[in-house]
């Protein structure tokens, strides 16, 4: 740049500035209307889209109202993820248009687009299970804000997974999405039973955020396979296996007001979900399914979760932090031919070191020989004492001691309501424990010591050392 280059810009610069304090010298509740926006430095963005998103500022009617939705804009700009810095410029329209009204202000957004292709690989460990992934996204493919990604897994637990999805915002809001997507998921289910489930299927979903949290509603069209038998699967299982269709509606709410999602001092959570199989009349799967999670924290002491400015752990002053969690399913057949019924797919399966402890994975509930084959309803609940270590208040590490205990059954049709809650109730398997917390930037690490203290007939406690990685712990 030569030496009359820059002192064109600095002087454009100088009278930018001028005219923003100008601007702010007047009183905030002064009469003012935005006269244009302008967005420069979009190139792939269709300037349609971003009429749609800053069109709510043309309503302004002071210096105040210009000011606060001008950043407002910039931030939900910012959410679609396209952009990687956004500026904001308030300048008089009359410095550039002589024929201007006085009051009148340009908004000026300058931008830079982030790269629209990017691929990445890595590792994922969570709900004990780890795999290697690779996907390749593309952003804002018809300059909407779109996003087209492509996933590839391969682990212990889902052997093989292919996924597709195109998002697009509703209505311009980066709080509201719908994305059409397909899957083809190989899952290994031979930890708890004796066969392997390929899923093909694929779905459309609306997301979107309220001011009472996250909902997701969606339809899927899945075909699963159970196949792949060892030689010594039980007959259940092996009436079971071959294909089925599912054809779903599904809702999902989530509301979290935690302070920390792998390990909160206070704050609670909630997650309800619901599914409708047999939509359309489409499949051979005909029932209902619901199920409740929720979590409550409150610390004693004192204490405060402190992060830094890229909500990286930091610590947290001493305090000892009670946990009360509990979670709840039901599913219903809603048809009496055997052939609709649901299958191991879609029931319930209950224990191990994420739900109730000191059970081995899917080791509560009904079974065939070696065969988890999940319950139609099902309660578990738990309680949590934790507290920090001597000289590591400021590390994410926890000392914790729990009781544990559930229940899952299958319910028959014309079995009635206070018989079925007998039941449930009647004999749940109870665990005690303690063990340390580790709370990691990806997920949450548990090494217990656990003591089943009852179990049901044909459960499966696991007493002594157990190892949990996940994101959401009983």
């Amino acid at each position: 740049m030569d030496e009359k280059t820059s002192f064109e810009e600095r002087q454009k610069q100088q009278s930018a500035a001028a005219s923003f304090f100008a601007i702010l010298n007047k009183t905030t509740s002064s009469v003012a209307h935005v006269n244009a926006v302008s967005i420069l430095g979009s190139r792939y963005t269709r300037p349609s889209f971003l009429e749609s998103v800053t069109t709510t500022i043309l309503d302004a009617k002071t210096i105040a109202d210009v000011v606060n939705q001008s950043q407002t804009i910039a931030e939900k700009l910012a959410r679609f993820d396209i952009f990687d810095g956004i500026e904001v410029l308030l300048d008089r329209a009359s410095d550039s248009d002589p024929l201007a009204a006085p009051d009148s202000i340009n908004v000026v957004y300058q931008v830079k687009e982030k790269s629209r292709f990017f691929i990445k690989t890595g590792t994922e460990i969570g709900n004990n299970e780890g795999n290697v992934n690779g996907s390749m996204t593309i952003r804002n493919v018809f300059g909407g804000a779109e996003t087209l990604e492509t996933v590839a897994a391969f682990g212990n637990r889902t052997s093989s997974s292919f996924q597709f999805s195109l998002s697009s915002p509703v209505k311009a809001s980066p709080d509201s999405k719908i994305d059409i997507n397909a899957h083809h998921v190989l899952r290994n289910n031979t930890i708890y039973s004796s066969y392997e489930e390929l899923s093909r299927g694929a779905g459309l979903r609306y997301k979107t955020v309220s001011d009472y949290g996250y909902h997701e509603l969606g339809y899927d069209c899945t075909w699963r396979s159970i196949d792949k038998l060892s030689r010594d699967a039980s007959l259940s299982i092996r009436d079971e296996a071959g294909q089925s269709l599912k054809s779903s509606l599904n809702h999902t709410f989530i509301r979290d007001r935690r302070d920390d999602m792998f390990l909160p001092s206070n704050g609670y959570y909630i997650r309800l979900s619901q599914e409708l199989s047999g939509v359309l009349g489409i499949g051979n799967a005909d029932f209902f399914k619901f199920e409740l999670e929720t979590q409550c924290c409150h610390q004693l002491g004192g204490g405060q979760l402190l992060t830094d400015e890229n909500d990286e752990w930091i610590g947290i002053h001493p305090g000892f932090v009670f946990s009360l969690g509990l979670k709840t399913g039901w599913l219903a057949n809603l048809n009496n031919n055997d052939k609709m019924a649901s299958t191991v797919s879609d029931r319930f399966l209950l224990g191990g070191p994420l739900s109730v402890r000191g059970f081995k994975t899917a080791g509560i509930g009904p079974r065939d020989g070696k065969d988890a084959l999940g319950g139609d309803i099902y309660w578990a609940g738990g309680i949590s004492a934790m507290a920090p270590l001597p000289t590591l208040e400021s590390r994410p590490v926890r000392a914790h001691a729990f009781i544990n205990a559930g229940s899952a059954i299958p319910c028959s049709n014309g079995t009635s309501a206070q018989d079925t809650a007998h039941s449930l109730m009647r004999s749940p398997s109870v665990t005690v424990g303690v063990g340390l917390i580790y709370r990691h930037s990806i997920a949450r690490l548990e090494l217990n010591y656990c003591i089943p203290l009852t179990a049901a007939r044909g459960d499966h406690p696991q007493r002594g050392l157990q190892f949990g990685i996940g994101m959401n712990f009983l």
